[in-house]
């Protein structure tokens, strides 16, 4: 039963001021401030590049000849600081610094051939009903519903017209081995992005007058390669040919490096002649279709019982003729086959049409690989349109969201209860492969189900059965994290609710976490739709997120803490339903035309506009966008939260919160620079060789002041700090030997209000002391 602190909000508690982490590793040194002089301490290099990605954990393919959901696409995004030393203040590494990072992925230097087959799979790109052209390959395929005029800052020249359009493979190939701004995988240079951002590409939408969406992929003040073409084999391990893939093969916790080199491409060395260098994890692996879809797999054995024989034809193909495959291979490509022969019998389509039995090569025919999204829109890869423009070897139809029609099929297929009725295949079907290879053994991978598809915690609780991309990694799930959690009452209704009991509802000592459905659920689209924020540090205008639990459930739930439930922690009925009966919010109002027919667009809460939803623009409803992803506002108490939207539109809105890969929490600093991407937040859960992810881990290390410590990277990576770990900028004040108020007031601290540039009595003039503190009392957990 719920206690009344919790409905009604909690009292302020005594807090420990005191860092969780020890300084061994910072330089000790002496500075002198108002007159006297006052031991501190240095960071211990003197640049540091905290790299990171934009998709959490993403999950791709590598053998695209049957099928592409979506393409490969792993960006490394990095931002540099030279730090500050005996007081003075850090700053950014920009491109008038004089200083070029450089970017590798260790040890993965290529993808197509025996990693991938990508560029090789042969798609008709320009229409001409042929497949023999220079660019006709899949990846030039899958990219060319984008488009720029000018340059990749969005300029429209004035009068341009549709063949003024410069189009992604099409007019613009993609080079082997290369992301789709050709950036190669082997290495480079990283491209900058000033305040403007960059890579802004176009993209056409549902309604014909509303042309030219601009989508902007390089986030401000960052560096970056996008969308490389990367796959979870390391150069050394794969020998032979793609056939001899098997799960040990797999390490998905890639390492990108980045290297500080100076204007001439010289590496900069240290005290110790060592290169600047750092690592990040770059996080990719295959969805577990082959599980449920090939042999004795759940959905194999039902096909079989409607006809489909495809499946089988397939995997005896690969085991009869060619000695050098794995079963993992076999059971991969026979569960490819079986998803579009089942697709062909239940949704009407011809994929398998002209289905070869005797040949390793184009195994499909005339049809080649089939692009998901092609029929189902998918705002991940900018298209918006159902069905896509220019599809050819296929016939295509208007078809659901591939998010939607992805999840609400499966969840209604094969949802994998456990004994708190969750469903279990998010983490099933998406990527479980783990750091060390003894992990990934058959009897190992597959801790929710056996290798078959079977449920294996249908008496369990989930959250502790097992591991993957997300379970078992990502702080939301180390049970070893500790307090403070900065938590508003939505917050703390998961702390005691569903973190601290069991599959029972029985409180259990230790944390059990949260999973993924405690974040992408009704409770927080209804939290997002609900909101109108002034400011969003401050949470000023209309919005519940700074409100009691009781104001919370009676909004959303109509008092109902049953229905409230059922939100913010859904069994299998209700995620089903989160994706199947999903509608896409308001994007904007629709004002009038211009004379050329364009619409006139006004803000979504524009009383004098006619709403116009995500559903109507755009193929993919609102998946991926922040109107349909979870924020750290729906859990956390200001100022923890992530910026106000806008800045990314349509990707983002005004008065509302941005995605957190697009927010800055400290001026420019990124959140994802001090506390890596989603799935894979600091402090990911270590286990020692037995980690699910062991390079965020160690990334993590990279600033630790101690060489223990792994949580979000502190003051004293960049700052000259006190004894406390707070910058000595703050001494003589109130924040001075306070180290969690000072990271409150760092969270304050944003771009847009130029925080930044303010003298110290007038920056604690807008944030005092005292509100921190109370922040920080009324938010440990």
């Amino acid at each position: 039963m719920m206690t009344a602190a919790l409905l009604l909000g909690t009292a302020a508690l005594a807090y420990n001021a005191q860092p969780p982490f020890a300084q061994d590793r910072l330089i000790p040194t002496t500075i002198e401030q108002y007159g006297k002089k006052v031991d501190a301490f240095n960071p211990f290099r003197k640049y540091n590049v905290f790299i990171n990605y934009e998709l959490g954990m993403h999950c791709a393919g590598f053998d695209e000849s049957y099928c592409c959901i979506i393409p490969p696409y792993n960006s490394i995004q990095a931002q540099g600081v030279i730090t500050g030393k005996d007081g003075k203040s850090p700053y950014f590494i920009r491109k008038d610094n004089e200083i070029q990072l450089y970017y590798y992925v260790d040890d993965n230097s290529y993808s197509e051939g025996n990693k991938m087959r990508y560029w090789g799979v042969k798609k008709d790109v320009n229409g001409n009903g042929r497949t023999d052209d220079n660019n006709d390959n899949l990846p030039n395929y899958v990219w060319k519903h984008l488009y720029i005029y000018e340059d990749t800052q969005g300029t429209i020249p004035k009068g341009a017209t549709k063949a003024d359009r410069k189009y992604l493979g099409l007019d613009m190939p993609i080079k082997t081995d290369h992301g789709p701004t050709n950036k190669p995988l082997y290495g480079g240079y990283l491209d900058f992005a000033d305040e403007h951002g960059d890579n802004v590409v176009m993209t056409e939408t549902l309604i014909p007058e509303l042309q030219d969406v601009k989508l902007k992929l390089s986030a401000e003040y960052t560096w970056d390669a996008l969308g490389l073409p990367l796959t979870a084999f390391t150069d050394t391990e794969r020998k032979g040919t793609i056939r001899g893939v098997d799960d040990r093969t797999f390490q998905p916790y890639q390492v990108s490096k980045v290297r500080v080199h100076d204007k001439h491409g010289k590496a900069i060395l240290d005290d110790e002649k060592r290169i600047y260098e750092f690592m990040g994890t770059n996080p990719i692996d295959i969805p577990n279709c082959q599980v449920c879809h090939s042999r004795q797999g759940v959905a194999a054995v039902k096909s079989r019982e409607e006809g489909v024989w495809q499946s089988d034809t397939e995997y005896e193909y690969w085991i009869g003729y060619h000695p050098d495959v794995t079963e993992y291979m076999a059971r991969l490509a026979e569960g490819l086959i079986n998803i579009l022969a089942l697709h062909d019998k239940h949704h009407g389509t011809d994929f398998l049409r002209d289905f070869k039995t005797d040949t390793p090569n184009f195994r499909l025919g005339t049809v080649s690989s089939v692009n998901c999204t092609d029929c189902h829109g998918d705002n991940i890869s900018g298209n918006l349109k159902t069905p896509r423009d220019g599809v050819t070897s296929y016939k295509v139809m208007k078809a659901k969201p591939l998010a939607e029609a992805v999840h609400g099929f499966h969840m209604k297929a094969a949802p994998v209860p456990d004994g708190a009725d969750r469903p279990a295949n998010c983490q099933v079907c998406h990527p479980t492969h783990g750091q060390d290879k003894s992990m990934n053994d058959a009897d190992m991978l597959f801790r929710l189900t056996d290798a078959y598809g079977h449920n294996m915690v249908k008496n369990k609780d989930l959250r502790i059965a097992g591991g993957g991309c997300y379970n078992g990694r990502d702080a939301h799930t180390n049970q070893d994290v500790k307090p403070p959690f900065f938590l508003n009452s939505v917050g703390r209704y998961y702390l005691e609710e569903v973190s601290m009991k069991d599959e029972k509802g029985k409180k259990v000592e230790k944390m059990r976490g949260l999973y993924c459905t405690h974040c992408h659920n009704t409770l927080s689209q209804e939290l997002y739709a609900y909101d109108a924020i002034k400011d969003p540090k401050y949470q000023s205008g209309k919005t519940l997120r700074n409100r009691d639990l009781k104001t919370v459930v009676s909004a959303l739930a109509g008092g109902s803490m049953k229905k409230f439930a059922a939100m913010a922690d859904p069994k299998v009925a209700e995620t089903e339903a989160y994706y199947t009966e999903h509608e896409g919010a308001v994007l904007s109002t629709l004002k009038g035309a211009k004379k050329d027919g364009s619409p006139i667009l006004g803000e979504w809460d524009d009383p004098k506009g006619k709403a116009v939803g995500y559903d109507a623009v755009s193929g993919g409803s609102d998946w991926w966008l922040a109107s349909g992803e979870p924020h750290c506002a729906d859990c956390h108490a200001a100022p923890f939260v992530e910026d106000e939207g806008g800045d990314y539109f349509p990707m983002d809105q005004n008065k509302k919160y941005a995605l957190y890969r697009h927010s800055k929490g400290h001026g420019k600093l990124s959140c994802q620079s001090c506390h890596e991407s989603t799935h894979g937040l600091y402090p990911t859960r270590f286990d020692g060789t037995r980690s699910i992810d062991q390079t965020t881990h160690d990334q993590a290390m990279q600033y630790s002041p101690d060489g223990k410590y792994a949580g979000p990277v502190t003051c004293s990576a960049c700052h000259t700090v006190n004894k406390e770990g707070v910058p000595t900028s703050l001494a003589g004040t109130e924040y001075e030997h306070d180290y969690w108020a000072s990271v409150t007031l760092m969270h304050f601290m944003r771009q847009k209000n130029f925080d930044m540039l303010l003298p110290i009595d007038e920056l604690l003039q807008r944030y005092p002391y005292k509100r921190s503190k109370q922040i920080v009392e009324e938010s440990w957990k």
